[in-house]
């Protein structure tokens, strides 16, 4: 073996340490990276699915507390469908409007003899998403459909109890 004349240790059993331990950090840093990336990842789909089934979480929900007969119906808004909903409240008539407008879904509440000259932007934004649309396949269904900037998408049927026939 080679020896070192003044500390009396090998040059190669120092050599293979230190190769070991380089190794070892790289491996360690491979792992790293490669925990990052799936990470980021994770948090990216979940971001993407919390904007699309929140949403649609909402919306249902909103539905199913005005499910009244004649209170729910789809209307346009600033060129975009949207949900209507109304209640009556103290001998008034409140209209809640669901709508995306801006890259974002949003809510606006107004009395219904206001809404004449309804502007999408005073609605309050509530969640980010690309496409939100309304439909009403039977007298008793809203059909939403909701998607993401990346083309994500879901669909969800809400059931209106008050006009089952």
């Amino acid at each position: 073996m080679i020896t070192n004349a003044r500390t009396g240790g090998y040059v190669v059993d120092t050599l293979f340490a230190i190769a070991l331990f380089c190794v070892l950090a790289v491996t360690c840093l491979v792992v790293l990276f490669i925990g990052a990336n799936v990470y980021r990842g994770t948090v990216n789909e979940m971001e993407r699915s919390y904007e699309i089934s929140i949403s649609l979480s909402y919306v249902a929900a909103r539905i199913r507390s005005h499910d009244t007969s004649g209170s729910i119906y789809i209307s346009e808004l600033g060129g975009e469908g949207a949900l209507v909903l109304e209640r009556e409240i103290g001998g008034r008539v409140f209209q809640t409007w669901i709508y995306v407008y801006d890259g974002s879904l949003r809510e606006l509440f107004i009395e219904r003899e206001n809404t004449g000259n309804l502007n999408a932007g005073l609605g309050q934004e509530l969640v980010r998403v690309y496409s939100f649309t309304f439909d009403k396949p039977q007298d008793n269904l809203v059909a939403i459909t909701v998607q993401s900037a990346d083309g994500m998408s879901a669909r969800k049927l809400v059931g209106i109890r008050s006009e089952q026939g």
